[in-house]
């Protein structure tokens, strides 16, 4: 029994440690096969994205040609070095045609001659044009060299032997493969040369089939990076310059528009556009600012009604149509798209897409766009909720100035920035006078509908990096960035007036209301948000006991507080 147990330990220990080392061998046989595999380009690496490495469509395509080129006319030029080597040939070439099919090119080349033409082209003439004519075999068993279009030499020296076959793919002549020597080439030399013809074509074809998957590969990989890009876009800038980046991912543009479209007004709008570096303009960036039309018979009005994106084959034909509107022209755009951006089956706006190069969007990309620009649809579908809760959250629903709770949030702001760069800033808090004697009078609503026409007047008279505020009540804020005091108080001068102008019109007639305003400056009066809301207040306590509809401001000192 002790050695039966020993036995089955030896065994079972022996099997376990065989086993793993089979494993391990397996599976660096696979590791060895697969990057064989990756060496012979069967299979590619894997590619990541990085948003500052995005790789360039053209560079990227470019190097997957370059890479064909290369390996086929290295394995070519090993197909003509065998062939001459195994013929005792003086000269094997390969002659391609070029795309006018008016000459030929030298694509592959062994010989020990020195009469050959100097450049790669080579014209159709002699027994080489009539082979390119014929397409058939062709044994010759005496030519003089002056025959043969890849000599230079017009000598009538004999060559001895010439035979050359087509390069037929898919009965379609590509080039012609030719050998010369001074022995006599028989049949079996003939076919030879056949053999090694048909072996060129499968080159041609199967380095073809590869770039056409690598660059497949490539355009899906770009398609899916583009998508991640949209799902991390939250806020409309950030889904409109996204929407640029995906698109250009899939796709080379020369110019990119983003337009929204209103249902309710029935009009469209132009909220972003991009031209990529080093693309000359099409239209000027003064041209598409804030460009705005109402439906029209243009091509971006018929996307929308349409719900499709036009024209049908990417490429713009009537140049009668306009695209956007009468005016706006573009120059020199050879290919166009136009997407509609549908979320939830509704019309966003469209995606307009133009290059200079004809065929540019192809009916695959074309497909990976449609794709693209329906998950960009989804992303300007959140981003504009995204603004309406954060305008809810921000602003006051019954004026549209900014709330209070963000009013201090934007005074800290101020303050910080202003202390950073060392520049002066202000505050108005302003006050609507008698305003209760208004409530009373003509009842709430006419007050709201005062409150309203005041916001007006402060929104229209500060500058896009000042802040307006509703500060409480019949109470207003104004903030303003790097201003001095005459500027402050001939801001808050002019706001005075404006407000003691507007018109109020009631079931008791026309009725106008009058506004004081306080007035304090950092760093004069105070290097804090407490410090100057309080002086502001103190100045705004003083214009309404000093008669009311009038500016004062703050004053530091209770000396210049009893002289005022």
């Amino acid at each position: 029994t002790l050695f039966y147990g020993l036995h089955s330990f030896f065994i079972k220990g022996t099997v376990k440690h065989l086993g793993f080392a089979y494993n391990k061998r397996l599976r660096k046989e696979l590791s060895l096969q697969r990057q064989s595999a990756r060496d012979f380009r069967m299979i590619g690496s894997p590619l990541r994205h990085t948003k500052e490495n995005i790789r360039n469509r053209q560079s990227e395509l470019g190097k997957l040609e370059q890479s064909a080129v290369v390996v086929l006319q290295d394995s070519i030029q090993r197909s003509v070095t065998l062939l001459q080597s195994m013929l005792s040939a003086q000269t094997v070439a390969v002659l391609w045609l070029n795309e006018q099919g008016s000459a030929l090119k030298i694509k592959g080349l062994k010989t020990c001659s020195k009469h050959l033409v100097p450049s790669k082209d080579v014209q159709m003439t002699g027994v080489v044009a009539a082979l390119v004519r014929d397409q058939k075999p062709c044994l010759m068993p005496s030519a003089r060299l002056k025959q043969l279009a890849y000599y230079e030499t017009h000598s009538d020296q004999t060559a001895t032997s010439f035979m050359g076959v087509p390069i037929l793919e898919d009965k379609n002549l590509r080039g012609v493969l030719v050998a010369d020597r001074l022995e006599a080439f028989d049949q079996r030399d003939l076919d030879a040369l056949g053999i090694a013809a048909e072996h060129i074509v499968k080159l041609v074809k199967s380095e073809q089939l590869f770039s056409s998957v690598e660059k497949s590969k490539f355009e899906h990989e770009q398609f899916f990076y583009a998508s991640s890009l949209l799902c991390q876009a939250l806020t409309l800038n950030q889904v409109l310059e996204t929407a640029f980046d995906a698109t250009l991912a899939i796709v080379d543009y020369d110019l990119a528009i983003v337009s929204l479209y209103d249902q309710v007004s029935k009009r469209h709008k132009i909220q972003a556009f991009r031209v990529p570096p080093e693309c000359p303009p099409m239209v000027t960036s003064d041209e598409l600012d804030g460009v705005s039309f109402k439906d029209n018979a243009g091509l971006v009005s018929m996307v929308v009604k349409n719900r499709h994106y036009l024209p049908a084959g990417g490429e713009r034909r009537d140049l009668s149509v306009p695209i956007f509107n009468k005016r706006l022209k573009f120059r020199g755009a050879e290919s166009l798209v136009v997407y509609p951006l549908i979320s939830a089956d509704k019309v966003l706006g469209t995606l307009s897409l133009f290059s200079r190069k004809p065929r540019q969007f192809r009916k695959e990309l074309r497909a990976m766009l449609g794709v693209t620009c329906a998950q960009v649809a989804v992303s300007l579908q959140n981003a504009l909720m995204y603004r309406q809760m954060e305008k809810m959250a921000t602003t006051d629903g019954l004026t549209g100035l900014t709330n209070h709770r963000t009013f201090q949030e934007r005074f800290t702001e101020l303050l910080e920035r202003s202390k950073r760069h060392e520049r002066s800033a202000a505050i108005l808090l302003c006050d609507v006078d008698h305003f209760k004697s208004v409530n009373d009078t003509y009842g709430h609503p006419l007050g709201d509908e005062v409150l309203r026409q005041v916001s007006k007047i402060l929104s229209g008279a500060v500058r896009k990096i000042d802040t307006s505020a509703r500060y409480g009540g019949e109470e207003f804020a104004v903030l303003l960035d790097a201003i001095d005091v005459e500027g402050a108080l001939g801001l808050a001068e002019r706001i005075r007036q404006e407000v003691s102008e507007m018109v109020i019109q009631s079931d008791q007639g026309p009725f106008k209301v009058t506004m004081s305003i306080g007035v304090a400056l950092f760093p004069d009066h105070g290097t804090s948000k407490e410090v100057l809301i309080e002086k502001s207040d103190d100045a705004l306590y003083r214009a309404k006991e000093s008669g009311r509809n009038q500016v004062q401001l703050a004053i530091n000192s209770q000396r210049e507080k009893q002289a005022s």
